[in-house]
């Protein structure tokens, strides 16, 4: 009687044991699958100002890299470099270089480096290293193919395909292309 309870015992840990390793293996699949609609290089192909002028190249240059370390984790650089319109509204440049970290529904970003010149009033200290990563969050949705990203700022990214739109609201709206 005693060996009889002791192997049902071992049997129902053995199914808790393959339960949570199919539910761990069917994340991480998601989680490959989620990573793959951002991984590789983007181009931006254009910006629209909240005043609807539309910039495209070579009024407007960028690149996102979206390099993935595991299924959870990712390097992200991102340069954008706008001219001005006249002495008005000068050049701008940003870069910034960071470490995104993804679940089934959420997102981290860990930015590590940020270099600015041109439009903001820390013109003065242009390059920003951060001793400790400044962390943002945001949730991540997917529906029919779709993955929108809402940051914590109100800046949220759509990718579809090859194609990503980035919002950040009463600032830009830009359109970048994937290009492998």
């Amino acid at each position: 009687m005693l060996t009889a309870g002791r192997n049902r015992w071992r049997k129902r840990v053995l199914m808790v044991a393959l339960a949570v390793g199919c539910a761990v293996c069917g994340c991480s699949d998601r989680l490959a699958e989620m990573q793959a609609n951002f991984e590789g290089t983007w181009v931006l192909e254009s910006r629209e100002l909240p005043d609807g002028t539309l910039f495209r190249s070579p009024q407007v240059t960028g690149n996102l890299t979206w390099a993935s370390v595991d299924s959870r984790k990712a390097h992200v650089s991102i340069y954008v470099l706008q001219e001005g319109q006249g002495e008005e509204t000068p050049r701008t440049f940003d870069y910034a270089a960071s470490t995104y970290e993804i679940s089934t529904s959420a997102i981290t970003r860990k930015r590590h480096l940020l270099i600015r010149q041109g439009y903001r009033s820390s013109e003065a200290l242009p390059v920003t290293v951060y001793k400790k990563d400044k962390t943002s969050k945001g949730k991540i949705s997917v529906s029919e193919g779709v993955v929108t990203v809402s940051h914590e700022e109100g800046f949220s990214q759509v990718f579809e395909g090859d194609h990503m739109v980035a919002v950040y609201p009463g600032t830009f709206t830009d359109t970048w292309r994937r290009l492998n």
